[in-house]
């Protein structure tokens, strides 16, 4: 069936979802290092789940695991500088990105921070919903399409249709990415090539970065990683062209080269008044040490960065979140009456669209989100590198040591969570300061609270944290709102570790229309 529920001693194995199981701490790192060639959960161990900290010795590389919260709040939040992003993270992911915000180190990062924050105000996650919601309203209609489609063809009785919901979550996101930063829909016809590059991209990534450890040229495996990241970014960078190019002065913006355009009335009222979108503020924000925007060559590294963070890892999330919702009914049944009384506690029919502050209404979804979150966080690891001898979690930690933080392994650990591989939305429904709701004394709160980091934590917290979660309430309300999601009878996801936390096999559930 598709939703295995993993015997899981001392818990309730009708809470514990599909997971990829450690590997015994008796194989060897070596053989671990070469599953991780597949996915990078392969590196890990069920040891893991129990120690602060762990680490070993890779043809001369000094690794470490730290699962310790304190040691990582440490890392992450206090001594920044002490513990920068490790030259791997730019190496294997600047054939993509550039040198975006998500890779670089110091003065170069916290320019690049100040600026793109100002394109994730929260008035500006106002501004984008629109966009968000049509990107929505274009996934309701494919479904209803696959649905009728079914029906057509003498489907199941019950009205049921069996839906690749890993590939819809894929789609929607990377159309809400396209209409929230280039205010235009995704198109058919340039998906699959751009998803097919991305899937080539993050399974080379993770052999690539395995194959470096054992000191395979760095140069070649780089070139090998660059041919399908070109695909990527002269698709994303020919779209910032076009926006650039959307007059007849060939630019929105004052500071991309757009110097011989003449400031007169004349030229200003015969500009068309650009879209107010994640690019147009990308374009408009100024570092306000300096004055100066973004170049071209950074808003396309940026831009690549946004698609990456704001298409993959949504659409891991909510292909999870879906699939769990599948195999949990009662979740799936209290956050439809969450969603029926926010509705229904304000004025205007019970079918209107969803407004900003009915998202920021639904608690319940946001505790299903980031449970989900927890469980199947998209990104892995987290890399930094230690720039002189220290101790961390009461280990020795040399000079360029690899300091890996996992949320995979720190949002499993026992030591910090209650039955850690159990699917309790509950965790995160009690007051704000507190995230395991299960946890007994105000010291447990604080340690589970410090032990959740899906997006980091500290300076480098990912900007768009506030943008992920907005458009997961409104993709999962209106799915719950519309259909009843049940598990598939076919094989439950086969999740794999690269860039992002994907399914090898695709997630599928079964979905009708509700009346």
């Amino acid at each position: 069936m598709a939703c295995p529920l993993a015997q899981v001693p001392e818990q309730v194995p009708e809470q514990v979802p599909v997971y990829p199981k450690p590997a015994p701490y008796k194989k060897h790192f070596v053989w671990r290092l070469f599953k991780g060639l597949h996915s990078w959960l392969g590196l890990l161990s069920d040891v893991d789940f129990r120690i602060p900290i762990g680490s070993v010795q890779v043809r001369g590389l000094h690794l470490v695991l730290l699962n310790e919260p304190q040691a990582v709040k440490r890392v992450l939040v206090e001594e920044v500088e002490a513990f920068p992003k490790h030259p791997i993270t730019l190496w294997i992911l600047e054939p993509l990105i550039g040198r975006a915000i998500f890779s670089v180190n110091g003065a170069e990062w916290a320019r690049q921070r100040r600026l793109v924050d100002q394109a994730f105000q929260s008035a500006q996650l106002r501004r984008v919903l629109p966009q968000m919601r049509g990107a929505v309203e274009a996934l309701l209609e494919r479904l209803d399409r696959q649905l009728a489609h079914s029906v057509e063809r003498g489907g199941e009785p019950d009205g049921l249709v069996s839906i690749e919901i890993d590939a819809e979550m894929t789609l929607v996101t990377a159309d809400v990415i396209l209409r929230t930063i280039l205010s235009r829909p995704l198109q058919g016809d340039e998906a699959a090539g751009i998803f097919r590059a991305f899937a080539r991209y993050q399974r080379r990534a993770g052999q690539a970065l395995m194959l470096r450890f054992l000191r395979l040229s760095e140069r070649r495996l780089q070139a090998y990683l660059g041919r399908h990241a070109s695909t990527i970014r002269s698709w994303i960078g020919a779209a910032i062209e076009a926006r650039l190019g959307g007059d007849a002065s060939g630019c929105y913006g004052s500071d991309h080269n757009c110097d011989h355009i003449a400031d007169t009335p004349e030229a200003t009222s015969s500009r068309p008044s650009p879209p107010q979108d994640l690019l147009q503020a990308l374009l408009e924000a100024r570092d306000p040490d300096t004055g100066t925007g973004l170049s071209r060559e950074e808003l396309v590294d940026q831009v690549c960065f946004l698609f990456l963070a704001g298409h993959e890892t949504s659409a891991s999330a909510l292909g999870m979140a879906v699939y769990l919702l599948g195999c949990f009914p009662e979740v799936q049944q209290r956050l439809r009456a969450e969603v029926r009384e926010v509705l229904g506690s304000r004025a205007g029919a019970p079918e209107r669209p969803l407004g900003f502050e009915d998202l920021r209404g639904l608690s319940y979804g946001a505790a299903v989100f980031n449970e989900t979150l927890r469980l199947y966080p998209p990104v892995s690891f987290f890399i930094r590198e230690a720039q002189g001898d220290t101790e961390l979690a009461g280990s020795r930690c040399p000079m360029r040591s690899l300091v890996a933080l996992s949320p995979w392994v720190i949002q499993r650990h026992e030591q910090h969570w209650s039955e850690p591989n159990a699917f309790r939305p509950e965790r995160f429904m009690s007051d704000a300061s507190t995230v395991d709701a299960a946890a007994t004394s105000a010291d447990d709160r604080r340690w589970a609270r410090d032990a959740f980091l899906p997006y980091g934590l500290g300076p480098r917290k990912c900007p768009g944290a506030a943008f992920a979660l907005q458009e997961a309430l409104l993709v999962l309300a209106e799915l719950v709102r519309r259909y009843e999601l049940l598990p598939d009878p076919g094989p439950a996801p086969d999740l794999v570790g690269r860039l992002t936390l994907r399914s090898r096999n695709g997630i599928r559930v079964r979905l009708r229309r509700r009346l």
